[in-house]
């Protein structure tokens, strides 16, 4: 019997991303050309993005820096302005290569999955490229962007991967009742979503969010990790209650595991203070177990 009223969060919740996107648009701004890690952006605050003011966490002002320090610590207004420069089209393209605004095709029914994608301030959700898209705050997982921790789960995956994009499973192979294998579920490539080198650069950024910025909380001694957190803000305003985020793959130098980590409706808990600490956890068993 089937409960439609339960809900698979991992397949079907929409949530905020918050600065966890901004793995995304370091990908479509180095992969494209525009930027390279060393590129250097001020990050000041605040910044006009779209007409409205935008700042950093706790207002922050960091002055010109480069792309890996200003994902190390998450400047939200350097990143919001890489999107901008990025420019709409090019940042759809890139959405669209990591999973976005599409159903994953997972071995699931499809009612049960749901597309990540940006959606209008009254819930209606966007065509990709829309001119009504705010393209600098999706850009940092804002304006009105709604994703499923499995679609974050496939960003870092992709990273991980060298920029191929695996299509995701639940099944790995299918049994009869006298324990027969009668299919194995083949790993198949969904997307090449990045060159090689690309996927290189932005992981060693994410290493350094894990080594020295906002991710220390999900560092291993001997293995190294690349993330990065996010917090949204949720609810009311002024109600602190957060969405904590954390993304990531490792070990580094041999990929075997990509984690989205995500906490429902927290009061006031950070990514790198709530999500990473679970992703360390997750990470280190599944890392024991397969020694």
């Amino acid at each position: 019997m089937r409960h439609h009223r339960r809900k698979n969060r991992s397949t079907q919740a929409s949530y905020p991303p918050g600065s966890t996107f901004k793995a995304v648009t370091a990908t479509a701004a180095i992969d494209s050309g525009k930027f390279t890690p060393s590129s250097t952006v001020n990050g000041s605050s605040p910044v006009t993005i779209s007409g409205v003011p935008l700042s950093n966490d706790g207002n922050q002002s960091f002055g010109t820096i480069d792309l890996t320090t200003a994902l190390t610590f998450s400047v939200n207004t350097v990143w919001a302005q890489v999107a901008e420069a990025v420019g709409r089209s090019t940042m759809t393209n890139y959405m669209q290569r990591f999973g976005f605004y599409s159903k994953p095709p997972l071995d699931y029914p499809p009612d049960e999955i749901n597309a990540s994608r940006p959606f209008s301030f009254k819930g209606h959700p966007f065509p990709p490229g829309s001119s009504n898209e705010d393209i600098g705050r999706i850009g940092i997982g804002q304006g009105g962007l709604l994703v499923t921790p499995l679609q974050m789960a496939m960003v870092a995956a992709a990273i991980g991967n060298g920029g191929r994009l695996m299509t995701p499973h639940l099944t790995d192979k299918v049994v009869d009742q006298d324990g027969r294998t009668v299919e194995t579920i083949k790993p198949t490539v969904y997307s090449q979503v990045m060159k090689p080198s690309t996927a290189q650069q932005v992981g060693q950024m994410m290493t350094q969010v894990v080594k020295e910025g906002t991710g220390t909380a999900a560092a291993l001694s001997g293995i190294t990790v690349a993330g990065k957190t996010g917090t949204s803000q949720v609810g009311t305003t002024g109600s602190n209650l957060t969405q904590p985020w954390f993304i990531a793959y490792a070990p580094v130098d041999n990929p075997r595991i990509a984690i989205a980590v995500t906490v429902e409706r927290t009061q006031g808990g950070f990514g790198g203070t709530v999500a990473a600490p679970i992703a360390k956890a997750v990470i280190q068993t599944l890392l024991a177990d397969g020694k």
